[in-house]
């Protein structure tokens, strides 16, 4: 199968219809930007939460280091590597791979007690975002073969890349508010009644 014709051939639809102007093909567009935003949000995410991860795990400066930088260590020196892997396989497999892996290092993340687990979760989350950033480039040229339609996919994705990063602080921020406001009546001794 040409590789024009992977994205195509995943959504149902012929890669001459799927111009982002026909308003036909949005959903592949969204997809890989959602994928995307999750990848470009996770870097920045964790930043404003860094003293309060410090003090629930009992973690030391080293450890809060690596859960910050460690994901985007690994997820910039497998970019090369996953997207080889994309050309040898398939670019739809090692995006949807990407996004499995990433799924569930996100809730190893969510259920870690140690800094031990959530270094280790946040390594193979930076594992699953470097699958899906090179598949996700692949797909949108694939599927978007029109110069025009080209450029407008790569616009949208681009700009959710900008949307990630500016909202990974945010989320973080209003994340660490709400678990200290809900946590506030147990360190008092009381539970709030529903």
């Amino acid at each position: 199968m040409a590789p024009t014709d992977q994205l195509a051939t995943a959504t149902g639809q012929s890669s001459r219809t799927t111009g982002v102007d026909s308003g036909r093909s949005w959903l592949p567009l969204l997809a890989v930007s959602l994928g995307f935003f999750m990848v470009i949000l996770d870097v920045t995410v964790v930043t404003v939460a860094v003293p309060v991860l410090g003090s629930a795990l009992r973690a030391g400066a080293a450890a809060l280091q690596w859960v910050v930088d460690g994901y985007t260590l690994v997820f910039a020196c497998l970019i090369p590597l996953c997207g080889a892997l994309g050309d040898r396989f398939g670019h739809r497999r090692a995006f949807l791979a990407g996004l499995v892996v990433f799924t569930v290092a996100s809730a190893a993340c969510g259920g870690a007690t140690t800094a031990e687990q959530l270094i280790a979760a946040r390594l193979l989350r930076g594992a699953g975002a470097a699958m899906m950033v090179p598949a996700s480039l692949a797909l949108l040229r694939a599927g978007y073969p029109e110069p025009a339609a080209r450029a407008q996919a790569f616009g949208v994705w681009g700009a959710v890349s900008g949307l990630g990063a500016a909202a990974g602080p945010v989320i973080g921020g209003l994340g660490v508010w709400g678990v200290s406001r809900w946590a506030a009546p147990e360190r008092a001794g009381r539970w709030p009644h529903p």
